[in-house]
């Protein structure tokens, strides 16, 4: 895995620029011992753990390749910056292991040390972590795959979105430009809901390749899935806010209306439900004939009808009061109780029983 381009000379000038600012004058003898020590190194040096994160952070390194592409990668950039600037490979990184931590007796504390000092770096123009948000972001898939393998109780920390997203996109890799294109994706969509609610041709347009797209598109349908699993056996609905909490989640983004009837028995236990009708985005058309169907052929006691309105507003307007009035007349002739009228928006729900208009 090759490293990205860059330019060698500037960058190591602006390491050395960032060592000697905090060094000071404890530079001279340390440089006096880096090549005397480290000049004449016949192997590659050895990438560290500080090194590693300096570099991922600034986009040089990827933290999802494995700890040998990372060794190699490594090794080529110290390539590149030795033919730019005479110095010896090893020489070099002893200023990026200074530069990423600090050393003894030199500097206490490293420019992008773990907690990076962004105000003072000279690599600001072009850092991947700033235009992240300067934030310390889950560079490991491996390590977030061991956090997903923890039981909620053991994490020390809750993943982020863009975590699991970049993991997911990337196959379980993660890495810095996985996270890159997963920060671009929940911007670009306005956030998580945006990216499951989005077609395969729009991830697809935002950079994901066919199998990344794909991998996204099925969680949102196991999601959405889950959300309409049948939970019939003890489910009980006391009020207009477990029928808002059951329908909510399938109804979150839909751009268009969509009317079901929940059927229930004697104790309000869900027997089973129907789609009876999806409307256009302002309007949807029902006929009680399609809402006691089911019930009549379930056996149930009583229904409840629910509906979302896209718009967001669970405000009812005329046409679902005159629609429940005609289903309440209409109830009264089947024998079969009509529960309430549950309008689902954005977060919030409108019942008609609780409002004191059924």
């Amino acid at each position: 895995m090759s490293v990205k381009p860059f330019e060698a000379i500037r960058f190591y000038q602006a390491v050395q620029k960032g060592v000697r600012s905090a060094a000071g004058r404890a530079l001279t003898p340390a440089l006096k011992r880096w090549r005397n020590t480290r000049s004449g190194d016949s192997a590659d040096p050895k990438l560290r753990a500080p090194a590693t994160r300096f570099l991922v952070r600034y986009g040089l390194l990827d933290g999802g390749w494995p700890k040998e592409a990372q060794e190699q990668a490594y090794a080529e950039i110290l390539r590149r910056v030795a033919r730019a600037s005479g110095d010896a490979a090893g020489v070099i990184a002893s200023w990026l292991d200074a530069f990423s931590s600090g050393e003894y007796g030199l500097i206490e504390e490293g420019t992008c040390d773990e907690q990076a000092h962004c105000d003072r770096c000279p690599l600001c123009e072009g850092c991947q972590f700033l235009s992240a948000g300067a934030r310390v972001i889950q560079v490991s898939g491996e390590a977030l795959a061991q956090t997903l393998a923890e039981t909620p109780e053991q994490r020390h920390v809750r993943p982020r979105a863009t975590d699991l997203l970049a993991f997911l996109i990337s196959d379980g890799r993660g890495g810095a430009a996985a996270m890159a294109r997963a920060e671009a994706l929940l911007k670009t969509h306005g956030g998580l809901r945006g990216v499951l609610a989005a077609q395969p041709e729009d991830l697809r347009k935002a950079g994901l390749d066919a199998h990344a797209a794909a991998l996204v598109r099925a969680v949102a349908e196991l999601f959405q899935l889950w959300t309409e699993e049948e939970d019939r056996r003890g489910k009980t609905f006391a009020c207009g806010r477990d029928f808002f909490e059951h329908y909510r989640l399938r109804m979150r983004n839909l751009k268009k209306e969509r009317f079901f009837v929940a059927c229930l028995d004697q104790k309000n236990r869900m027997l089973g439900e129907e789609l009876v009708s999806e409307g256009t985005l302002t309007q949807t058309l029902v006929h009680p004939r399609e809402v006691f169907n089911p019930a009549i052929r379930m056996q149930a006691a009583a229904v409840a009808v629910v509906h979302n309105h896209p718009s967001g507003d669970p405000a009812p307007s005329r046409e679902d009061k005159q629609l429940t009035k005609r289903l309440g007349e209409v109830a009264e002739l089947v024998g079969i109780r009509l529960l309430d009228h549950v309008i689902v928006g954005d977060g919030t729900y409108t019942s008609f029983v609780e409002r004191g208009l059924l």
